[in-house]
């Protein structure tokens, strides 16, 4: 009975933290999705025809989904994996686009992708679905295969617009290259809202080189608003005075 009590309390505990925490975020903001895929977009920042760029959909695109029903507006995901972008392909509905590329910092280069390894072989309690560029991946493992890139740049350009209202990375240990590239030329603060699901302890990455990131995006003008376990949200900080971005 004691010990059932203290599990019960843990959780009780966790879900009044996250409520807590949650009743702080600045007016305006809404989750999108599901409880495994959402994710927090501040409304208010949002423009007339607002583009999501959304990179790592993985088999849960619930959040893109209820963007463009809530929003409408212009989705472009990106995904490199075989098996997520056919569950993708066949559920994508409304202005979304999927681009067969994985996320890095320049276009058109060829990296090699490792596949996760079979689902018996995975730790307990994981999906079995995300591939990573990042051959330090705990699922990394099992059969590789080239892919080529694509940039935030490559983009907006082929979108015709000069940023995107949101850029979501969960790109599997990825985004610690491809956000120090992003924040050295500059091209982040074309993006007014940035979310990431940062791969610390499950990559070579450590919680240090998640906190070295914030830093960096802190530094580049962005205002880390809200975190849900390994998830961070920010918003740039020069939108907070201005209308909201343009299409």
């Amino acid at each position: 009975m004691t010990q059932f009590l203290h599990k019960h309390w843990r959780r009780l505990k966790r879900s009044l933290s996250r409520r807590f925490r949650e009743a702080l975020l600045p007016r305006g903001y809404r989750r999108l999705g599901t409880r495994y895929g959402g994710w927090w977009v501040d409304s208010t920042r949002l423009g007339n025809a607002p583009l999501l760029i959304d990179c790592g959909l993985g088999e849960d695109i619930s959040f893109p989904l209820a963007f463009l029903q809530t929003f409408g507006g212009k989705v472009i995901g990106v995904e490199p994996n075989p098996r997520s972008l056919k569950y993708c392909r066949e559920r994508i509905r409304g202005d979304m686009r999927v681009i067969p590329k994985a996320f890095w910092s320049e276009p058109g280069k060829k990296l090699e992708f490792f596949l996760p390894r079979a689902q018996q072989d995975l730790p307990k309690g994981a999906d079995g679905v995300s591939g990573s560029l990042d051959g330090s991946h705990e699922y990394a493992g099992g059969s590789r295969l080239e892919v080529e890139t694509t940039s935030l740049a490559e983009i907006l350009q082929q979108c015709a617009r000069a940023q995107c209202d949101v850029l979501k990375m969960d790109i599997e240990g990825a985004e610690y290259d491809v956000l120090d590239s992003l924040c050295n030329s500059g091209d982040i603060r074309k993006a007014a809202q940035v979310l990431i699901e940062f791969h610390h302890k499950v990559t070579r990455h450590t919680p240090e080189d998640t906190r070295r990131a914030v830093e960096q995006l802190r530094r580049s003008g962005f205002q880390l608003v809200h975190t849900e376990d390994r998830n961070y949200i920010f918003r740039r900080q020069e939108l907070d005075r201005q209308e909201p971005v343009a299409a």
